[in-house]
Formats: structure tokens, C-alpha cells, sequence
């Protein structure tokens, strides 16, 4: 009878900490599946975000004057906060910031601090060739995450390109 009991506490004791070693291990892997499915989901906001910010930059050209730029900026910021977020989530290492879309926002407030006026051709011209290249920074993004939930390496590299092309191309506007 004492045998039984102390075999019977053995085998509790032994249960009790095979449980507790599979509830940590599905602490730890559901940790790393909840923060996978957490950055696959805000990538989702952000691809979101980034496909209204294309819609609005193609309706920018035919606004005729700046008061029809309120809801261009205010795209403009949402995909840039979405993606800061995304950037945060991932690091810096796999995804890069996009400047191009702080250019843009400065670019947008720049036109509109002159109060509501029509868009002159220059500034029209130069809103189409921000549309262009965003097409292409709206492509590589799309592509960004693998079905694994992974940044793909060479999507963001295209991300870094098209960026630093844009940037460049507002700042030299900017400055004019």
C-alpha cells in the first residue's frame, strides 16, 4: 500500500512537470506564432494603406487647385505611420524606412501654405511623376512578404531604390 502511494506521487510528480515543460514550450512557440501573425497582419494595413495612398496620388492630377490635396496628405501620413510601425516590428535591418513619403507630405504642405489656389503646370507635371514612381515602389511593396512572413531581401532592396529615386526627385523640386 505504501509502495502504491509513493508510486502513485512519483507518477503525479512526473506528470505535473511534463505538463508544465509543454505549457513553456507552447509559451515560447506561441509567443514567436502570435508575433509572426502580428507582422503579417500589420503588413496587411500598411499594403492597404499604401494602395489608398496610390489611388489618392492618381486623383491628385485631377484636382485642379490645392484644396482637393487635404485627403492626398492625409494618405500620405497614414501609409507613412503604418509603415514606421512595420519598420519598428521587423527592425531596420530587414526593412527600410521610406523617405520619400516625409518628402512627399513636406512637398503637399508646401502647395497648400500658399491657401487654395489652382495647381500650376510644373506642379501638376511633378505630382504625375511622384504617381509614376510610386507605381513602382506600390509593386515592389505588394511583393514585400513572403508566405512564410518574411521580408523578401531583394523586394526591399527594389523598396530602397524606387525610395531613394523619389526622394530624390522631390527634394529637387523642393528646393526649386
Amino acid at each position: 500500500m505504501r509502495r502504491r502511494r509513493k508510486l502513485l506521487f512519483y507518477v503525479f510528480l512526473l506528470l505535473a512537470g511534463c505538463w508544465s515543460l509543454y505549457q513553456i514550450n507552447s509559451l515560447i512557440m506561441g509567443s514567436h506564432t502570435e508575433k509572426q501573425n502580428a507582422g503579417k497582419l500589420l503588413y496587411q494595413v500598411s499594403l492597404f494603406q499604401m494602395e489608398l495612398l496610390g489611388s489618392f496620388l492618381h486623383d491628385a492630377n485631377q484636382s485642379q487647385g490645392t484644396e482637393g490635396l487635404d485627403m492626398l496628405r492625409q494618405a500620405i501620413y497614414t501609409a507613412n505611420f503604418t509603415h514606421e510601425h512595420l519598420v519598428l516590428a521587423f527592425g531596420e535591418d530587414e526593412l527600410v524606412p521610406l523617405k520619400g513619403l516625409t518628402q512627399l507630405m513636406q512637398y503637399v504642405v508646401r502647395l497648400q501654405i500658399g491657401g487654395q489656389r489652382p495647381l500650376k503646370a510644373d506642379e501638376s507635371q511633378t505630382l504625375e511623376q511622384v504617381r509614376k514612381q510610386y507605381a513602382d515602389l506600390y509593386d515592389a511593396y505588394g511583393k514585400l512578404m513572403s508566405t512564410d512572413h518574411k521580408i523578401v531581401s531583394s523586394q526591399n532592396e527594389r523598396l530602397i531604390k524606387t525610395d531613394k529615386a523619389m526622394t530624390e526627385l522631390i527634394k529637387k523640386k523642393l528646393l526649386q
